[in-house]
């Protein structure tokens, strides 16, 4: 139970810069007009980001109920083995487009990606103990 809230704290981070870069996105939407392209490369990569947030927390969640453990030994299967490339993908996915983006909420995005890594990382680490 320890290590779900422990999780659930850690994923404060990315969430909070997600809603800081959607926030951003709204304000600079109003401050200054971009081209159509940049502003739907950017959009789009905060929707993906916001769904690898998403899906890297039900995987860590999976991964947890299932007894997840870096010590060498794998977890029961379960859905955790179905949302880890889901979760890789859309992180690649979120750099691609927040690198066709533009403006600084797109550091942000950058920001929650780097973040989910870090979370994932720490998990791991954490689990070992």
């Amino acid at each position: 139970m320890g290590m779900y809230i422990v999780s659930g704290v850690l994923y404060f981070l990315p969430l909070s810069t997600l809603v800081a870069a959607w926030l951003g996105a709204a304000q600079s939407e109003r401050e200054s007009p971009r081209p159509k392209w940049r502003t739907f490369c950017f959009k789009s990569a905060l929707f993906v980001a916001s769904l690898a947030t998403v899906t890297s927390m039900a995987f860590v969640f999976s991964w947890l109920h299932s007894g997840g453990s870096p010590h060498g030994m794998g977890p029961a299967p379960g859905v955790w083995q179905h949302l880890r490339p889901i979760s890789n993908w859309t992180l690649i996915a979120t750099i691609g487009l927040a690198t066709s983006g533009k403006g600084k909420p797109r550091l942000l995005v950058y920001g929650s990606a780097l973040a989910v890594i870090l979370v994932e990382t720490l998990v791991g680490i954490l689990e070992m103990d």
